[in-house]
């Protein structure tokens, strides 16, 4: 039974990577988004499981661009995992204010006049009226 279990768990960590999943980030998320929902408290096992799927998912796929944005070393495992722990923590977050900062943007489309941060911010936040 142990081995049947071993050979199940490493077949699926095969498959995983071998569709560009990481499964650490996929563990590492998908605790981070449990911690995030028992927190929270009181909601619905739906809540909780979508809250999960979505803190998982922006670990897998956010961790190595966040990780290489701000420098982290990813080859060291315990700043991978860190790292996929804390956004899988706040993926949700994450993934609330994208889809806001979207709504936003396809409210009022501009253009960014220069390609950095703060060109990217002035296009998609409102311009400031003087009263």
């Amino acid at each position: 039974m142990l081995e049947s279990t071993i050979a199940f768990i490493k077949a699926l960590a095969a498959f995983l990577t071998s569709v560009g999943i990481n499964p650490a980030h996929l563990l590492a998320g998908l605790a981070g988004a449990l911690v995030r929902a028992f927190i929270q408290g009181n909601r619905c096992w739906y809540e909780v499981v979508m809250g999960s799927i979505v803190g998982a998912l922006c670990a897998i796929y956010l961790s190595p661009v966040i990780g290489g944005w701000i420098g982290l070393n990813m080859l060291d495992l315990a700043t991978n995992n860190g790292l996929a722990f804390a956004i899988g923590m706040i993926g949700l977050s994450l993934a609330e204010g994208a889809v806001r900062l979207a709504q936003r943007w396809a409210a009022n489309p501009r253009l960014p006049e220069t390609l950095d941060a703060k060109g990217i911010a002035d296009a998609v936040n409102p311009e400031d009226v003087d009263d």
